[in-house]
């Protein structure tokens, strides 16, 4: 879902539909401030503090989003959680110096790997929801070629594995197709 859609969705009556698309990004948030210290506890706090905070500026009319709503939202997560290691008197003086000076995930670096996800979704949403089917269901459900084949009517288990292959080229020429078009 486009970044303008899903904003749409959180300054309508359909916020909590939009919430949910955005939890995708919380793994990055807690991984991030476990490095700084935190508990994953205390990333859903951040995260949550976030969420809440983006909903505000977002409900306001004069709002413009100038980044992606992962990359605004990672940033808000990063300042807070700053503040509260502040706060706490958590940190030695080389972990702030560490935190302050972290250039592992500058905001280019998301920009960049949201572009990469857009185009692969893209890729797969063209190559058909019978490719894409029996790949979710070799790589994200994890299901054996011969449960695949008989879930998708193919007379056999080489039949199944050929075609995933022939699935997976399809994609690779389309994001080819699609990065050579950018």
């Amino acid at each position: 879902m486009k970044d303008q859609s899903l904003l749409q969705l959180l300054t309508s009556e359909q916020k909590e539909r939009a919430f949910v698309k955005i939890y995708r990004y919380f793994p990055k948030v807690s991984r991030f401030i476990c490095k700084y210290g935190g508990t994953k506890e205390e990333a859903q706090d951040v995260f949550q503090e976030a969420l809440l905070i983006f909903y505000r500026k977002a409900k306001t009319p004069s709002f413009t989003l100038t980044s992606s709503i992962e990359t605004y939202v990672f940033s808000i997560c990063k300042y807070l959680w700053k503040d509260q290691l502040k706060q706490k008197n958590k940190q030695t003086d080389s972990l702030e110096e560490t935190f302050l000076n972290d250039n592992s995930i500058p905001v280019e670096i998301h920009q960049q790997e949201e572009e990469k996800y857009q185009l692969a979704e893209k890729a797969l949403k063209s190559i058909g929801d019978k490719c894409l089917k029996l790949l979710s269901f070799f790589y994200i459900n994890k299901k054996k070629m011969q449960e695949i084949a008989n879930l998708l009517g193919f007379t056999s288990e080489s039949s199944a594995k050929t075609q995933k292959y022939k699935c997976l080229e399809r994609a690779k020429r389309e994001l080819q197709t699609l990065k050579a078009n950018r």
